[in-house]
């Protein structure tokens, strides 16, 4: 049986901190059981907090392409636009994807992500994902085996929405422990699922959206062979 609990009573966390510290102490402190085998799924508007991920956008001086974009959306700000651009690494806007109100951006990491992860955070800040989300999620596995003794699974999530859907719902962007994929047979045919969006999607049920401030889920009971060596790239094309 597979199940889904979330962290309750999660500190606010507003500046760099040292979040697998925080994560763990929350965890004790809440008596929240962690077993062998679990999956932990974290928001990664908490990561970007803790890391500092934050751009004023008083500071951001838009490109011309950024401002070209503008003119077909004005109702996005150019600065904003041009933090977006600034994470597919692409200063051309090729890698942007655009359609009435709606930006999406393929990241170096292959991921594609509306606002290309970029989150507004408070009137003129705005907060980026980080650039490594797999280190991230292992950096919390290993603070996790080294403190509380068991092994885990590490799902960084990010809330995304879809230009053909209304509202959002949870991603996988980072990831530590599970492979991103799974491989089923049926009526002599080998399909792909993308495991690591479904799990996301599962916590979402919970996690909630917009700083509801459940950012850390715990998922029970889902069978997996542990594997060091995957990456988030790993399930993009």
């Amino acid at each position: 049986m597979i199940t889904i609990e979330r962290l309750d009573n999660f500190p606010l966390i507003t500046s760099k901190c040292d979040i697998s510290k925080i994560i763990i102490e929350t965890i004790k402190k809440e008596h929240f059981l962690i077993r062998e085998g679990d999956i932990l799924c974290i928001a990664s508007k908490l990561l970007s907090k803790a890391n500092g991920n934050f751009v004023d956008l008083s500071q951001v001086v838009p490109s011309e392409v950024a401002k070209e974009i503008h003119e077909k959306l004005p109702g996005k700000d150019p600065r904003l636009i041009q933090v977006i651009i600034d994470q597919t690494e692409d200063p051309t806007g090729k890698k942007l994807q655009i359609a009435d109100n709606f930006i999406g951006a393929f990241l170096p990491n292959g991921l594609f992500l509306t606002s290309g992860g970029v989150d507004k955070y408070k009137e003129d800040i705005v907060l980026t994902l980080p650039t490594n989300c797999d280190k991230i999620a292992h950096n919390i596995r290993k603070e996790i085996e080294h403190q509380l003794h068991v092994k885990v699974a590490v799902i960084i999530t990010d809330s995304d929405g879809r230009i053909d859907k209304k509202g959002a719902t949870q991603v996988a962007v980072g990831l530590y422990g599970i492979d991103g994929l799974r491989k089923t047979e049926f009526e002599q045919k080998t399909n792909i699922e993308t495991i690591c969006d479904m799990l996301a999607a599962a916590s979402g049920l919970l996690m909630g959206q917009r700083g509801q401030g459940f950012p850390v889920v715990k998922i029970s009971g889902f069978k997996y062979d542990f594997d060091p060596s995957s990456e988030i790239r790993d399930a993009t094309n």
